[in-house]
């Protein structure tokens, strides 16, 4: 290795410290890294000039009575960076500082916006949301994607988004033509287990399952600390699950053309069309009938409600214990619009699994708020090769 690339790896090394140890002097730097003080010390002034870290005078004097030391902390706003959740709903974008806090938020309809110039929509609200922050694109170090799909993280491209009509779309390359920033793109699970591996259970978890339910249903997966992604990048596509044999030889509503036998089964659509069926009412407007509606009805004891979401729990448990089974996650945990419904329903779910599982696992729901957005800003970190390089 020759001396640049030392430099750089020393150089890293430190400022991943100060990321994580705040509030510490040049000596514990040099001492906790084993890297010799001088070569600290000259990397710690290189990093105060780029803006990356702050350096102030302790309060308190050192231990030995001498004179006060100078304490290094991350300067969480050096740079910022651009996080984008595409669903088959909404799509949500995000400014993030370096440190995952959200400073400003949009979305937008996604239905109402596919279009041949549905990229150029989406570079156009980063823009505007960039301006209402006062950014300019200079301010920022990339851009992070979760896409409702499977994707060639590797050469930035949508191999399969139904609910986008999207297959083999260059997104990487198109919206990196348009930003003029890196761009980074996965499926929106795996973003949403970086966000959960980020600011959720993966502080105290090594091996956790991010089930996502919204429009379709979805998991990444955290094993022994990396994101798994699979040998084609398809890695946790649990919406092609089987959970009953009688009903997939039978014909049933697709929500989306491409959507495997659990996304119609699990999905908000599936709920909403489930219901109208029990109610005879296939011409109703199914605006009338969100999920979150149907959820609520079954927690005040709605019969027709609970059947349908008795039916959608049933579906659900017996995938969990079928990845569970594979896997054997410390803990699963639950995202997406839907699971915002189902506190009330989480014991029916560990009830089932424990019927059929050797080994308890916890399911919870994820506490991160905007995790996908938060993972995505991650996936910017993880995979962009800067200093900041997680």
């Amino acid at each position: 290795m020759d001396f640049n690339s030392t430099k750089h790896m020393n150089k890293r090394k430190v400022l991943q410290y100060i990321q994580n140890k705040q509030g510490h002097s040049r000596s514990d730097i040099a001492k906790a890294l084993k890297i010799s003080k001088p070569t600290v010390s000259n990397i710690v002034d290189e990093l105060l000039e780029e803006g990356w870290i702050r350096e102030k005078e302790s309060e308190k004097a050192s231990s030995s009575g001498g004179r006060k030391p100078f304490r290094i902390s991350f300067n969480e706003n050096a740079s910022y960076i651009v996080g984008i959740d595409i669903g088959g709903t909404s799509v949500e974008i995000a400014v993030l500082n370096l440190s995952g806090t959200i400073i400003n938020k949009i979305a937008f309809d996604t239905q109402k916006h596919i279009s041949e110039n549905f990229v150029h929509t989406i570079a156009d609200h980063v823009n505007n949301l960039l301006r209402e922050c006062g950014f300019e694109i200079e301010h920022v170090l990339g851009v992070g994607i979760g896409v409702p799909g499977i994707t060639d993280v590797e050469n930035g491209i949508v191999v399969d988004a139904p609910t986008l009509n999207w297959k083999h779309t260059p997104l990487k390359s198109q919206l990196e033509s348009l930003l003029k920033c890196p761009v980074y793109i996965d499926n929106d699970v795996n973003v949403a287990a970086l966000g959960e591996w980020w600011k959720g259970a993966g502080e105290t978890n090594n091996n956790i399952l991010m089930i996502t339910l919204g429009t379709g249903i979805g998991c990444g997966l955290i094993i022994n600390g990396d994101l798994y992604r699979g040998a084609s990048y398809a890695a946790g596509e649990i919406g092609y699950m089987v959970t009953d044999k009688d009903a997939a030889h039978k014909k049933y509503d697709q929500t989306f053309a491409g959507y495997g036998f659990l996304d119609n089964h699990v999905g908000g659509p599936s709920i909403t069309k489930r219901m109208l069926h029990y109610l005879g009412e296939k011409n109703n407007d199914s605006e009338n009938w969100s999920a979150e509606r149907i959820f609520q009805m079954a927690i005040a004891g709605d019969e027709i409600a609970l059947k349908v979401i008795n039916e959608f729990l049933s579906h659900l448990s017996y995938a969990l214990i079928n990845v569970i089974s594979i896997i054997n996650p410390q803990q699963v945990v639950l995202g997406g619009g839907i699971s915002k419904s189902m506190d009330s329903f989480l014991p029916y779910l560990s009830a089932t699994m424990k019927k059929h599982l050797p080994i308890q696992t916890e399911v919870s729901i994820t506490t991160v708020e905007d995790v996908s957005l938060v993972g995505a800003g991650y996936l910017l970190l993880k995979e962009h090769d800067s200093i900041l390089k997680v």
